[in-house]
């Protein structure tokens, strides 16, 4: 008797040998074959198809004995317009990261007006940077936010690409901002220790490979992000500003839909717990106060008027 059984989450040589380990142990098989999305095994009438299906399953990859619908993005938007009650988490990304994007920019005002205002220049030489910090304190937090929102199994490949890619854009976003505004060291050192930290509770959700590969990311974005601007701050670099942050924002936002198709949709025993708005909203305002107080009173490099 044949079986197939669909699995998408087949992505290395590691995962082929940890699924054929499974399979080897397992009685009533004769043969089987591992495809690059699917396992065709040959095998008694004594075994149930559902039983090989939860073998696979128990190695933490999804599995199914019908083929997964994967949506092109028009259609995944769709779908979350016609099906709302599916998508209660991800709407609220949305919503979260605007209200806190407009409520750390209300505070930055508020800031200006009873403390900020009498520090020379202070508009012309931080108001952009502010702006470009908020967006990537918004932006980096609901990364972090729907990552944690959901509890549910990851595999390898998958739970590197969230550490890695949240890792590397907060530490790119922050790092670069911080780098306009006080030089490369102060720059690099706050967006490697954000972006390795990120990259840590990040990259977690499945294991130590994680975590090491989300560690290694915010090294690499913290020290880059900061190394750009300071390389072209006399060379067009606010024309330059728009478009970097704006790339960084789509690829966290990218991670968002990738999270929803790759672990939540078919996953099993997916948990949602996160957390609510008035803890994010005081952790994400903590972060910004401290990044603004490194911005305006920690040592500036002699190159950008320190």
């Amino acid at each position: 008797m044949k079986t197939t059984i669909y699995v998408p989450d087949i992505e290395c040589d590691s995962c082929v040998r940890i699924i054929k380990k499974a399979l080897d142990k397992t009685e009533g098989i004769d043969s089987f074959a591992i495809k690059q999305d699917h396992i065709e095994i040959m095998h008694g009438e004594n075994i149930k198809q559902d039983d090989l299906v939860d073998v696979i399953k128990s190695k933490r990859f999804r599995a199914s004995l019908e083929p997964f619908d994967r949506k092109t993005v028009s259609e995944r938007i769709r779908d979350m317009r016609e099906n709302k009650h599916k998508y209660g988490i991800e709407l609220k990304v949305f919503s979260y990261a605007i209200s806190i994007f407009l409520m750390l920019c209300a505070l930055d005002a508020i800031a200006y007006f009873l403390f900020l205002k009498n520090i020379p220049d202070f508009i012309p030489r931080y108001g952009w940077w502010i702006f470009y910090l908020n967006i990537s304190v918004s932006t980096t937090a609901m990364g972090i936010w729907h990552t944690l929102a959901y509890r549910a199994k990851v595999t390898c490949m998958v739970g590197m690409m969230i550490g890695m890619t949240i890792g590397m854009q907060s530490g790119m976003m922050i790092g670069a901002v911080i780098g306009a505004t006080n030089g490369f060291f102060i720059g690099s050192m706050t967006g490697m220790l954000i972006g390795t930290i990120v990259g840590a509770i990040t990259g977690r959700c499945c294991g130590v490979m994680g975590i090491m590969e989300g560690m290694m990311a915010g090294v690499m974005g913290g020290t880059m992000g900061p190394m750009i601007t300071v390389m072209m701050f006399s060379d067009h670099v606010l024309i330059f500003m728009p478009f970097y942050i704006a790339i960084n924002v789509a690829i966290l936002w990218g991670l968002s839909f990738m999270l929803y198709e790759e672990v939540v949709e078919y996953g099993e025993s997916v948990e949602k717990k996160p957390t609510d708005f008035a803890t994010l909203a005081s952790i994400t305002i903590i972060a910004t106060v401290l990044l603004m107080m490194i911005i305006l009173y920690a040592p500036k490099s002699i190159f950008i008027g320190g």
